[in-house]
């Protein structure tokens, strides 16, 4: 387990680190990857008695994918699933891709990785195989395979990624708030419960003093803007969604969020303690939710986390937000593309597939999937009883169509979350402080768009 300093800033590899150890521990139960060293394969789809075939995955040390290929391996007995996990696997991907070779066949790919290597051409196109099923997702995971430069999807949606406010049910009714209508929440209804229980040594959300850009991104989602461009050629955080957004995170700081670092061990002990009641997060933190608070004293106390929309009120158009996300992707100088293929389809376009990937904790997007009772009747430790599936198959129609992050959003991500502070401390007004970071996003922003 990854621990992290009081006040250290998280970077967005840091973060998608922190889940790949945290993944270790979660599954460490599930299953277990397997031993088997990679060894050239045909990259034919063969039939039961044929010569072994294989497919290679790489991704973070056990895999909620580990888990799908159970099913894929007793369907195809004739394909060894080789997940080997090596250590800084990213940068290892980044050489092999160059050098074209020794890649695997199958990656794990945050959406901005993807779509790097998208722009770069370096992964196979899947357009002819997506396209004539592109309605079994929603427009905006199927828009994230999708590389604008050339219209050409590069991925297999994965992680809908859709998000909510954790919040624990009988500690808010400890202090007056049993009965609230989440469904008719507001923002300003929001600012005022958080700052009561901060007033009582209680927290509604999670704010690091040195800022949290992913808030903002979930507000700018909600207000149906969007930080760069469809195209991906132009930063847009300067339009009126964009100044909205900071004003309401603005807001929130304001109202007062517990100043600990985002998943650090004084943040789980906070959870654990009572102190915060709730938490802005994604819909596949609930694996890691799991394992933190599985030790909690009061088991049944545990059971009683529920999600709720993000707030409404004036100008917001969307009760969810996006934070990650991944898709799987084919890198072109792997070998067995068509055994790659065939995981794909079954792990994130199949029930049975996707059901084996969700019992960790990810949300896959398949529609089918969504509306199925393996998904529906799920029920989860920290939620008890609770059809938590039911609520997250509601939101993923709250996801937006007009949010897009192609190559170069990284680049104004990381500037809003270096800047924000200044704006939280009235140091430079949401206008000058918005212009800043225009300012300081363009360079890194114009070096990675693709263009």
């Amino acid at each position: 387990m990854h621990h992290l300093r009081f006040g250290q800033r998280l970077s967005r590899r840091q973060v998608l680190n922190l889940i790949g150890g945290m993944v270790s521990t979660v599954l460490v139960a599930a299953c277990t990857p397997s031993g088997n060293a990679p060894a050239e394969g045909n990259g034919e789809v063969g039939a039961p008695g044929t010569q072994t075939q294989e497919v290679i995955f790489w991704g973070h040390e056990q895999h909620p994918l580990d888990l799908a290929a159970e099913g894929f391996v007793e369907a195809h007995p004739e394909i060894n699933w080789i997940s080997p996990h090596p250590v800084d696997w990213v940068d290892k991907l980044q050489i092999a891709m160059a050098s074209d070779s020794g890649c695997p066949d199958l990656v794990w790919a945050e959406v901005l990785q993807a779509q790097d290597w998208g722009c770069s051409a370096l992964l196979t196109d899947l357009t002819d195989v997506l396209s004539p099923i592109e309605d079994a997702y929603h427009p905006l995971k199927v828009n994230e395979t999708l590389i604008a430069k050339t219209g050409r999807n590069v991925g297999w949606p994965g992680d809908i990624s859709v998000s909510g406010w954790y919040y624990h049910a009988n500690k808010l009714a400890e202090v007056g708030y049993g009965s609230v209508d989440f469904e008719s929440h507001t923002w300003d209804d929001f600012y005022i419960m958080a700052a009561d229980l901060k007033s009582q040594n209680l927290y509604a959300f999670a704010f690091p003093a040195d800022g949290w850009s992913p808030l903002y991104m979930f507000v700018l989602h909600q207000l149906g803007g969007t930080a760069v461009s469809q195209d991906g050629q132009q930063i847009m955080i300067g339009s009126d969604e964009g100044m909205r957004a900071m004003q309401i995170v603005k807001n929130l700081w304001d109202a007062g969020g517990l100043d600990v670092e985002w998943w650090s061990s004084a943040y789980w002990a906070a959870l654990k303690e009572g102190q915060l009641v709730g938490d802005f997060a994604a819909a596949w933190a609930r694996g890691f939710w799991e394992a933190q608070l599985a030790d909690a004293a009061d088991a049944p106390e545990t059971s009683m986390w529920r999600v709720a929309k993000f707030p409404g009120g004036d100008g917001i158009k969307y009760r969810t937000g996006v934070w990650l996300g991944w898709q799987l992707v084919n890198p072109k100088a792997g070998i067995n593309d068509a055994n790659a293929l065939n995981f794909m389809q079954y792990a994130l376009g199949s029930i049975e597939g996707a059901a084996l990937c969700g019992q960790w904790g990810i949300v896959p997007a398949y529609r089918p999937y969504l509306e199925a009772q393996e998904f529906l009747q799920l029920r989860s430790p920290i939620f008890g009883d609770w059809p938590f599936g039911e609520f997250w198959a509601g939101q993923e129609k709250e996801l937006s169509t007009e949010f897009y992050r192609p190559a170069g959003w990284g680049a104004v991500e990381a500037a809003i979350g270096k800047e924000m502070v200044t704006i939280l401390r009235e140091e430079l007004s949401v206008e000058d402080g918005m212009a800043r970071i225009i300012e300081l996003a363009t360079p890194d922003f114009e070096r990675t768009r693709c263009s």
